[in-house]
């Protein structure tokens, strides 16, 4: 255990934590992301947010479907291919 206090930083609120709690939860890396919520005591709850393993495990929960729809809408007439400019070397098509 170990105490922190809260304090003013800027126009925010800020607890700093020691390196020993940080070694002793395995957060060695920066920046790292956290998930902040608090749970059914009243009780702030850091969480080490979780690197995705996959591909598949990233986009879970995308819309693709959502993500045209809403593009066309914000981009009508538009293509959705790119024009990369002609061919500047020995490139074959």
């Amino acid at each position: 255990m170990c105490n922190v206090e809260l304090k003013q930083w800027g126009n925010s609120l800020a607890v700093r934590l020691p390196k020993t709690i940080l070694s002793k939860a395995g957060i060695n890396e920066l920046p790292t992301k956290f998930d902040v919520t608090v749970n059914k005591n009243n009780e702030i709850v850091l969480k080490k947010q979780k690197e995705p393993e996959s591909l598949k495990e990233l986009f879970k929960g995308f819309d693709y479907k959502k993500y045209w729809s809403d593009w066309e809408k914000e981009n009508p007439g538009k293509s959705k291919e790119e024009d990369w400019g002609g061919p500047v070397g020995r490139e074959v098509f």
